[in-house]
């Protein structure tokens, strides 16, 4: 079975490596192939990294916006660069892929976020797609409590 958490490390590492580079579309296929050629991530579900790679990169600025309604007192541009593509990573599956639980999602992301940025992240992150899940996925919250 293709496993989504390589998947997901990989996209977190493409987004990071093209939103340092100033967001350069023309660097995803170099990117892409970069990772699908790591050895650590033979078993990786390549159709949803391309999947949420493409997802993202294409309606960044529309994932951000919905970001920024949930990110209180804070600019987007202070988020570090690992946390806020974290985000976005969510973001995305919160509103393309509703067949995954948002706890499934937002526990992804706080792993991802210890794997890459810490502990310290965790909270804020944490908070942030608590908000948003309230916002992409009411049903689902409402159901759950």
């Amino acid at each position: 079975m293709a496993n989504r958490h390589q998947a997901r490390e990989s996209a977190l590492e493409t987004l990071y490596a093209w939103s340092s580079a100033k967001q350069d579309a023309g660097m995803i296929p170099g990117l892409l192939a970069s990772r699908l050629e790591h050895e650590d991530r033979a078993d990786q579900d390549e159709n949803y990294f391309r999947e949420a790679i493409y997802g993202i990169v294409d309606h960044v600025d529309e994932l951000d916006e919905v970001i920024k309604t949930a990110v209180r007192g804070r600019s987007l541009r202070s988020v570090a660069q690992i946390e806020i593509n974290v985000i976005r990573l969510a973001v995305w599956e919160m509103q393309s892929r509703l067949e995954i639980p948002y706890r499934v999602i937002i526990n992804e992301a706080l792993e991802l976020t210890r794997d890459y940025a810490g502990e310290s992240p965790r909270g804020f992150i944490n908070g942030v797609l608590d908000n948003l899940a309230k916002q992409l996925r009411p049903t689902e919250m409402k159901d759950k409590k």
